[in-house]
C-alpha cells in the first residue's frame, strides 16, 4: 500500500513564522521611529518653558527659528527635486560616467557614481539620490554609507572651496594657503581610502546595484516625480522641523555655547602660545570668520609664526566643526535619511574628517620642523 505520509512542513512553517516575526519587529521599529518627532517637540517645549517662554513669541521665534527653518526646508526641497529629476529623467548614467574612473575602481555602482558627481554641486541632492536608491532596493545600506562618506571628502571640499578661499587667503596669506591645502589633502585621502575600502567590501552588492540601476527608464514621468516629492518631502518636514526645534531650544538654553567653550579650553592647553589659543577660542566660540580674522591680525603683528597659525586654525576647525555639524546638519540628515542612520553617518563623517586632518597636519608639522 503506498505511503500517505505528508511531506515534511516545518521549514515552510518556520519560514512563515520568521516572516511574521520579522514583520512585527519592523512594525514595532517603525512605531518607535514615528515617536521621534513627538519626543523632540515635547523635549524642545520643556527646555524652552524652563529657560524662557518668551522664546516662543513671534518677534523672537521668527528671526531665530521660523525663518532659518523655512530657509533650510527650501534648500532641502530644491535638493530633493533635483535628485528626483536626475533619477526620473535617466541622467544618472551620464553623471555616473563622469565619475566612472574613480567609482569603477572603488566598485561602486551607477547610482553611487551619479551621487558622487552630483555632490560636487549639491550635497542634498546627492544624499536624496542615495536614500531613494536604498529604499527602492537598488543599493544596500553598506553602499549608501560608503557613497555618503566618499562624497563628504573631495566633493564637499571643492564645493565650499570658492567661499572659504576668498575668506581665508586674503586674511592669512601663506598660512591660509597651507591650511586649505591640508584640508584638501585630508579630503582627498578620505575619498581614496574609502574607495579602497568599498573596493574590497562591496564587490557583490555593487554588481547587483549596477544591474538594478541599468533597468531604469530614461523617460521623465513628472507625475511620478511629483508624487515621490510630496511623499519624501512630507517625511523630511516631519523629522527635520522637530529636530530643528529641539536644536533651537538647546541653543537658547546655552548647551552648545557650553560645549563650544569646553572644546575651546580643551584644545588650547599645551604646546601653543596664548595668542594661538585665542585664535582657537575665537574660531570655536564665535564663528569661523572670527578665528580667521584673529589669526590674520596676530600673524601681521608677528605674534604667531606661519606654522603656529596653521596649527591654531586646524585645531579651531577640529574643535568647532563637529558642534556646528550637530547644530546645522543633524536636522536635515534626520529628514533625508532616518534619524538613526543620519546621526550615525554624521558622526562617522566627522570622525573621519578629524582623523584625516590631524594626519595631514602632523605630516606638515614634521616637514616644517
Amino acid at each position: 500500500m503506498p505511503s500517505t505520509k505528508q511531506p515534511h512542513q516545518p521549514s515552510v512553517n518556520g519560514t512563515a513564522s520568521g516572516r511574521i516575526k520579522q514583520h512585527k519587529g519592523s512594525r514595532k521599529k517603525s512605531k518607535l521611529v514615528s515617536l521621534i518627532p513627538l519626543l523632540c517637540g515635547i523635549a524642545a517645549l520643556a527646555v524652552i518653558i524652563h529657560t524662557d517662554p518668551a522664546l516662543l513669541h513671534w518677534e523672537k521665534a521668527w528671526p531665530e527659528l521660523v525663518r532659518p527653518l523655512l530657509r533650510m526646508l527650501i534648500y532641502l526641497a530644491i535638493g530633493l527635486a533635483v535628485g528626483l529629476i536626475i533619477e526620473g529623467a535617466g541622467w544618472a548614467p551620464f553623471l555616473a560616467r563622469l565619475a566612472r574612473p574613480l567609482t569603477r575602481w572603488g566598485k561602486l555602482g551607477q547610482t553611487a557614481g551619479a551621487a558622487f558627481a552630483t555632490a560636487f554641486f549639491s550635497g542634498t541632492a546627492a544624499n536624496t539620490m542615495l536614500m531613494e536608491a536604498m529604499q527602492d532596493g537598488r543599493i544596500s545600506q553598506d553602499e549608501l554609507r560608503a557613497s555618503y562618506l566618499v562624497n563628504t571628502g573631495l566633493p564637499v571640499f571643492l564645493l565650499h572651496l570658492p567661499t572659504t578661499f576668498f575668506i581665508v587667503v586674503p586674511m592669512t596669506r601663506t598660512a591660509g594657503i597651507i591650511y586649505l591645502t591640508l584640508n584638501g589633502m585630508a579630503a582627498l585621502a578620505r575619498t581614496m581610502v574609502l574607495l579602497a575600502w568599498s573596493r574590497n567590501r562591496l564587490k557583490h552588492c555593487t554588481q547587483e546595484a549596477a544591474t538594478a540601476s541599468g533597468r531604469q527608464s530614461v523617460k521623465l514621468d513628472l507625475q511620478r516625480v511629483a508624487s515621490l516629492f510630496r511623499r519624501r518631502f512630507a517625511r523630511i518636514i516631519l523629522f527635520t522641523a522637530p529636530v530643528y526645534f529641539l536644536i533651537y531650544a538647546l541653543t537658547q538654553a546655552g548647551v552648545f555655547e557650553a560645549l563650544r567653550m569646553a572644546a575651546a579650553k580643551g584644545v588650547s592647553w599645551g604646546f601653543l602660545p596664548v595668542e594661538a589659543a585665542s585664535v582657537i577660542i575665537f574660531a570655536v566660540a564665535a564663528e569661523f570668520t572670527s578665528g580667521i580674522a584673529a589669526a590674520g591680525a596676530l600673524l601681521d603683528a608677528g605674534a604667531l609664526t606661519t606654522a603656529q597659525t596653521v596649527t591654531a586654525l586646524v585645531l579651531g576647525t577640529i574643535a568647532a566643526t563637529p558642534i556646528r555639524a550637530l547644530r546645522h546638519q543633524l536636522p536635515s540628515h534626520a529628514g533625508i535619511f532616518t534619524p538613526r542612520l543620519g546621526f550615525m553617518l554624521l558622526l562617522q563623517s566627522q570622525f573621519l574628517r578629524i582623523a584625516s586632518l590631524l594626519l595631514a597636519t602632523g605630516c606638515y608639522l614634521l616637514f616644517a620642523a
